[in-house]
């Protein structure tokens, strides 16, 4: 249940971020540098549920170094992502924190609506 939902999160999040890239107005390098900040997340998102959201009961500490290990290894793919791409690819900073933005937008809005819905 829960990783169908995380899973909804990204689906929504990475649909967001490639929109956002397809209607940018600023040419191909603008648009393709806000998609893919918004892949960023989604990527580093969904690796950190790979490694925090198993199956079945597990102890709390098992459970707090997963969850810390999720949290690591997504921020290290963003930067990792993020840093390639301005450095290996010349993608515009401003974009890529725009895709940024406009993907972590898209997963408040759509974690709202799983919380009122789910109440």
């Amino acid at each position: 249940m829960v990783r169908q939902a995380a899973l909804r999160q990204m689906l929504v999040v990475a649909l967001v971020a490639v929109v956002a890239g397809a209607l940018a107005p600023q040419g191909l390098p603008f648009g393709l540098g806000v998609a893919i900040g918004g892949v960023a997340i989604v990527l580093g998102s969904w690796m950190a549920s790979r490694v925090a959201l198993t199956e079945g009961v597990v102890p709390a500490n098992v459970v707090l170094v997963r969850w810390f290990a999720g949290i690591v290894i997504r921020w290290g793919i963003f930067l990792v992502v993020m840093i390639g791409a301005v450095a290996v690819w010349k993608l515009p900073p401003a974009a890529l924190l725009l895709g940024v933005l406009a993907a972590l937008i898209a997963y408040v809005v759509t974690v709202s609506f799983q919380t009122v819905r789910n109440t």
